[in-house]
């Protein structure tokens, strides 16, 4: 596994196209992301899974997850300080209608960020959680059923052409006498075996991470700026990831505009099939917001995590960003 050849440090700017929802950085080091609910959700009346993930620019140190809502917080879980990538989960019990902001919160140490807001709404009419299509409290309106023992003129001519004619005949009736027979049945009897309790062998622990390499990088060498063809800009990065204990969970690419303040912009890779996974990034429509005009390099890793919690990671050599003047 090759060396992490950058460091992540402070995201100055955060691009909402570029960069993972709901994720904050701030001097501590800590970034969180809130995964569930999302930003406008409508939930029932009960019990909700908070869900969230963080991360730590130096590679490794987030010791707690907390949520809050509305400022108060309703659980936290501890997390493996040298993971990472860490995750964790905490119920909280909806029991009131109403709009409510919700926040996680990633502690490395005494220090901790926040994720961005999540502004939801608890309904009594809701069965399940929706998302709402207006950015309101209101449920969005259920279609109109037909009425009972109708059907669509289209589907009613349908059914009418594929319905039989069948004209009923009556047979001339005959009266028949039946006669009761019966058939005595022995009595037959299956010896049941004597049954042998199972035996299980317990399955060790998962604690073997993901295996990560990345595979390609192209192209190597990225231009911005409008002397430049849209093409040059754009980044793509492939990996292959497998794990074969607890299989593969999540598996992002971590990307940066080195030296200029942005050297942690998470995204999430698509899954070709047979452990391979690729990740497409337009960095020239970003370049200009962190260089200004100037030349700089792209740092580039990919993280896997597997379904125990196990994360690994693997980078590549910075790729050179050379700008086109118009």
């Amino acid at each position: 596994m090759k060396k992490l050849s950058f460091l992540f440090v402070m995201l100055a700017i955060l691009l909402s196209a570029c960069s993972a929802p709901g994720s904050s950085l701030s001097s501590s080091g800590a970034q969180a992301w809130l995964d569930q609910p999302v930003n406008g959700s409508i939930l029932p009346l009960g019990v909700f899974p908070l869900k969230a993930h963080a991360r730590h620019v130096d590679g490794s140190g987030i010791t707690r997850i907390e949520f809050l809502v509305n400022g108060v917080s309703v659980g936290a879980a501890d997390t493996d300080a040298a993971a990472p990538l860490v995750y964790a989960e905490t119920n909280w019990n909806a029991s009131a209608p109403g709009e409510y902001t919700l926040i996680a919160r990633a502690y490395a140490g005494s220090e901790f960020s926040d994720s961005a807001p999540a502004a939801v709404c608890v309904s009594q009419e809701a069965k399940e959680p929706v998302i709402s299509p207006n950015g309101d409290c209101n449920m969005p309106e259920a279609p109109a059923a037909p009425a009972e023992g109708t059907l669509p003129p289209d589907k009613a001519t349908e059914v009418a052409a594929l319905t039989p004619t069948v004209t009923p005949t009556l047979a001339s009736p005959t009266s028949i006498t039946p006669t009761a027979t019966f058939t005595s049945i022995p009595p037959t009897f299956t010896p049941i075996p004597p049954t042998v309790p199972p035996t299980f062998t317990p399955v060790p622990a998962d604690v073997t991470p993901p295996v990560v390499d990345i595979t390609y990088v192209n192209p190597p060498t990225l231009y911005y700026g409008q002397g430049c063809s849209t093409e040059s800009g754009i980044l793509t990065v492939e990996a292959y990831v497998s794990d074969g204990q607890s299989g593969v969970g999540q598996v992002y690419l971590v990307y940066g505009f080195v030296g200029a303040g942005a050297e942690g912009i998470f995204a999430e890779m698509t899954s070709l099939g047979n452990g391979y996974y690729r990740a497409v990034i337009d960095i020239g429509a970003q370049a200009y917001n962190f260089y200004q005009g100037a030349n700089g390099s792209i740092g580039i890793a990919v993280i896997g995590n597997d379904g125990a919690g196990n994360s690994a990671q693997d980078t590549a050599p910075d790729v050179p960003l050379i700008f086109c003047p118009g």
